[in-house]
């Protein structure tokens, strides 16, 4: 809709995310956020119409835009994941982001290794060697990461799993950017990569969610390790080089 409008909902969803306006609060009047954003009462009203559709607030007649709870937003809305990752992050977020990851990716490993076809694993095994790569300076680690463990979930070829494979994206790289902080913890963690690759390729349903169980035990506890940090100050970005 244009600039402004993205600016409308871009600096409303700061504020929520921000608890600037906490949830069950309600926001301003339109005349007001349009004069503090320097824009038309109508942008206002765009904005948060497209803030209602992700989840944010709720727009009624006669009680204005109340902002809703975080389980009421689309969390996996890549902007609403976004808008996240800019605020401070909490403890509650990153326990349920790897409860969400232990409860679906380990069975999806242990499907594929039952089901992957020939094109499946050699889908896989690219976006192995892309992070491999990526631990060199050759590219995104970041997204080599996320396509190898999106290659998973469409390799277990269930219907559900494969339109959650591009659903949850956002989320998986959330995940992978808390964890992931340095070319180090990078390399690090190819040889379980590498082992879930093996055992997939030898259909070895087992293996291949155990190693997923682990990867994802490892990541927590790397996010553990700099949850003070997210606690005190917003999310420090992952520097410029190898992993982007």
């Amino acid at each position: 809709m244009g600039q402004f409008h993205d600016n409308a909902v871009e600096t409303i969803a700061g504020w929520i995310v921000s608890a600037r306006f906490a949830a069950g609060a309600t926001l301003p009047v339109e005349q007001a956020i349009g004069e503090e954003l320097g824009a038309s009462r109508t942008t206002v009203r765009e904005a948060l119409k497209t803030l209602a559709a992700k989840g944010l607030v709720r727009v009624g007649p006669r009680t204005g835009s109340r902002v809703q709870p975080p389980d009421a937003w689309n969390l996996f809305d890549p902007q609403v994941v976004a808008w996240r990752l800019a605020a401070p992050l909490t403890p509650d977020l990153i326990d349920d982001l790897v409860e969400m990851r232990l409860l679906l990716e380990p069975e999806a490993a242990a499907l594929a290794a039952q089901r992957a076809g020939a094109t499946d694993i050699a889908a896989i095994r690219h976006a192995y060697e892309l992070m491999e790569q990526a631990t060199e300076g050759k590219g995104s680690y970041i997204q080599a990461d996320l396509d190898f463990h999106q290659a998973i979930l469409r390799a277990a070829h269930n219907q559900f799993l494969t339109q959650l494979s591009s659903v949850v994206g956002a989320v998986l790289r959330l995940s992978f950017e808390l964890s992931v902080t340095s070319p180090q913890s990078a390399k690090a963690s190819l040889p379980a990569h590498a082992a879930l690759l093996r055992a997939i390729g030898m259909a070895d349903p087992g293996t291949a969610r155990d190693c997923l169980v682990g990867i994802i035990r490892q990541s927590r506890d790397d996010m553990a390790r700099i949850r003070s940090d997210l606690a005190a100050a917003p999310r420090r970005r992952i520097a410029e080089g190898a992993l982007r």
